[in-house]
């Protein structure tokens, strides 16, 4: 999107959060994982997709991430849902809507007010390390876009934000070893199906590529939906809901393009 938005609560710049407390137990104030969210195995995740690039993602440990919180057009954040970190990946209305996110969560701003620069972060928080790989919102590259790395569960989880173009060997090597990839794929904003499909061929994925940001009833202005970018792949897991839970701890068989529906 072109249009940018402000952001009242909290503004961490990457030398403020550098001063952050990382002592803090992160996630005990969130409550507990429904049953229906917890797995057998002692390193459960879950993931659920709130819509556009927004997902809540709950550690083993409890550590509860947002990820470009969006609250715009069809998407409705749900009410009340609390988090320990807010990730924004850039300043644009359908990526930064951290008001709406319930409790005292940690803002983590990937780049300034006009998306001119990416902020340099790499902080442990909890059981979580993230950082930033900076990368071009549009193929013009008039616009920067941060891709959030995080690390937990003894897996490497990446989001890519509103990235616009491929990936340079620079940005591979910083992202490094990948498990779980979300990705755009809806073209016009940010990379299209083909540009997605040259990305997961960069980073050799283990487990599983989360495509998102892509054209439903509830955002209608981007040109393509998920099933273009799924056409001919065989590897495709549906999943009934909104909700996805894995053992991390469990080894990986193949990578699985995994899609969740937004309610």
């Amino acid at each position: 999107m072109n249009s940018t938005g402000s952001r009242t609560r909290i503004w961490i710049p990457a030398a403020m959060l550098a001063l952050a407390v990382s002592g803090f137990v992160y996630g005990q104030a969130c409550g507990a994982l429904s049953s229906q969210e917890k797995a057998d195995a002692g390193k459960s995740v879950t993931i659920r997709w709130l819509g556009q690039s927004c997902y809540l993602i709950a550690t083993s440990g409890g550590t509860r991430i947002v990820t470009d919180p969006v609250n715009f057009k069809g998407y409705h954040f749900p009410k009340g849902t609390e988090a320990d970190i807010v990730t924004v990946s850039h300043e644009h209305v359908d990526h930064n809507s951290v008001e709406v996110v319930a409790g005292e969560p940690l803002i983590v701003r990937g780049t300034d007010k006009g998306c001119l620069e990416v902020n340099a972060i790499d902080k442990t928080i909890g059981d979580v390390r993230l950082y930033t790989v900076p990368s071009f919102h549009d193929p013009g590259m008039r616009r920067k876009n941060a891709i959030f790395v995080f690390e937990f569960d003894g897996i490497r989880l990446v989001h890519l934000g509103d990235i616009g173009t491929v990936l340079s060997e620079d940005q591979i090597k910083a992202i490094g070893k990948v498990d779980i990839l979300m990705i755009p794929v809806g073209g016009q904003y940010t990379i299209d199906g083909a540009g997605a499909d040259t990305i997961v061929k960069q980073l050799a994925i283990s487990r599983f590529v989360l495509p998102m940001h892509y054209k439903t009833e509830a955002f209608e202005d981007i040109p393509r939906t998920v099933d273009s970018f799924l056409d001919g792949k065989a590897n495709v897991r549906k999943i009934d809901g909104n909700t996805f839970v894995f053992d991390a701890a469990a080894p990986a068989a193949s990578m699985e393009y995994v899609v969740m529906g937004y309610k």
